[in-house]
């Protein structure tokens, strides 16, 4: 995950973008752990991971300078779930704040916040 663009950075782009991945990864792809390398010098993506993403950290490889953070869940639903309740709490969380205007999503929709998919337009595969 990179934001090349460094206008394009601080905008919650890679925490928005790193749940929607996660999520169709576990609901389509049965996914149940997520794991990044980090170097200790990327503060930003140490932040997104650890703080706003909660990824714990489950190793240090001092030869690389690189932190190994993981996001485990024991079913695919449940880190569904865990994908889908950390949106809401972004949602809830921007919503809150004056300055952001809501989650990309208080729209023509009657106010209800959009969905993982609905930000980006991503179409859903069908569970058939």
């Amino acid at each position: 995950l990179m934001i090349a663009v460094s206008s394009h950075r601080n905008k919650n782009l890679g925490a928005e973008l790193a749940l929607t991945m996660m999520h169709y990864g576990a609901r389509y792809l049965r996914i149940r752990r997520f794991f990044v390398k980090i170097k200790d010098t990327n503060h930003a993506s140490l932040r997104l991971f650890s703080e706003k993403l909660g990824f714990a950290q489950c190793a240090y490889a001092k030869c690389f300078g690189e932190y190994e953070l993981e996001c485990r869940c024991e079913t695919p639903e449940e880190m569904t779930e865990w994908a889908e309740k950390r949106w809401r709490r972004r949602c809830q969380q921007k919503k809150n704040d004056a300055d952001a205007g809501g989650c990309h999503g208080d729209d023509d929709r009657g106010g209800r916040p959009r969905g993982l998919y609905d930000v980006y337009e991503c179409p859903l595969i069908s569970s058939a």
